[in-house]
């Protein structure tokens, strides 16, 4: 039996990647026992799952390398964009993606056209955003959260200035970063999960803005 080390996401929970282990035959089960309490909105979804050998193993060097990222370590959810984890899985997955490719694909035959579209929308409006949003003024410094010593400044409501060059979006200078640490980018890059104002990460200060918290 194939053992399994998963990335889980829910559109409802931006920035929380639920980073676990299971067999092949309950990866499904796994993803559909999650989505059931009515206290969850919107249905987890697999960011990715990668067929190993020692799932036990593999899911211990993850939650190790990503033990700052974890809120709490009685749960197994991590505040990071997907790209860090998404390097980690690709470069240990012996499925080469197929695992992935197949849960999802029953995922979305489960999914009805109204979850679908509501999920997208969602996913939609995270990705957009503009600094007056975040009440952030131009010529702000914003500090790359995984090196301090990367610094950008804001020149208006959607880009920043780095290194003299003054047409970089938020998520474009952080994918460039993520290109720089050999991190694949062919997903969008969230860039308020990169970035921190005053010591605050933007996807936080965004997430308090919105609910009043």
């Amino acid at each position: 039996m194939s053992e399994i080390v998963y990335a889980f996401t829910n559109v409802a929970m931006p920035g929380l990647i639920k980073i676990g282990m299971t067999s092949w035959v309950n990866l499904t089960k796994r993803l559909e026992d999650l989505s059931k309490p009515s206290g969850i909105p919107a249905p987890f979804e697999c960011l990715y799952a990668a067929e190993v050998d020692n799932a036990k193993k593999a899911e211990k060097v993850l939650h190790a390398v990503f033990y700052k990222e974890r809120l709490n370590e009685k749960r197994e959810f991590f505040k990071m964009d997907e790209k860090r984890v998404l390097a980690l899985l690709e470069l240990i997955d012996k499925s080469k993606g197929k695992v992935t490719a197949t849960v999802q694909g029953k995922l979305d035959a489960n999914t009805t056209p109204e979850e679908r579209q509501a999920i997208n929308a969602e996913k939609n409006r995270r990705d957009r955003f503009t600094f007056s949003e975040l009440k952030i003024r131009k010529g702000a410094e914003l500090v790359y959260a995984y090196d301090a010593r990367k610094k950008c400044k804001v020149v208006d409501d959607r880009h920043v200035e780095y290194k003299g060059k003054k047409d970089y979006t938020l998520s474009g200078l952080a994918g460039k970063f993520l290109q720089d640490e050999g991190l694949p980018t062919g997903r969008g890059v969230n860039g308020t999960l990169y970035f921190l104002y005053k010591g605050e990460l933007l996807n936080d200060r965004r997430n308090k803005l919105e609910t009043g918290k």
